[in-house]
């Protein structure tokens, strides 16, 4: 019986030591996803800021012809950023999710 109870204390602390990990790897992964997100976030605003540093000291039509250029250029590439975003928040929020549930 004391074996048996040795075995099973042994068995729970090994699964209290994995679960300790899991949940730092969690933790590791949300911090990891943040920092990305901030810098997704970082790129976003620096394309949106660009746009209007770039429209100062122009005239009106020609501020209209280049944010349309630069939005047709751009486009592709916000596309992929809002996704990358959402895929980054999706992530986050599952381990959020997963960690709170250990």
């Amino acid at each position: 019986m004391t074996k048996r109870l040795a075995l099973m204390n042994q068995r729970y602390q090994d699964l209290e030591r994995r679960r300790n990990l899991e949940v730092e790897g969690f933790k590791n992964d949300i911090k990891n996803l943040r920092s990305r997100l901030k810098d997704v976030e970082r790129q976003l605003y620096k394309v949106t800021m660009g746009f209007a540093e770039d429209m100062d000291m122009k005239r009106p039509d020609d501020i209209d012809m280049q944010i349309l250029r630069n939005v047709h250029a751009t486009a592709g590439r916000s596309k992929k950023i809002v996704g990358e975003l959402k895929n980054l928040k999706a992530k986050m929020y599952g381990i959020e999710n997963n960690l709170k549930h250990l």
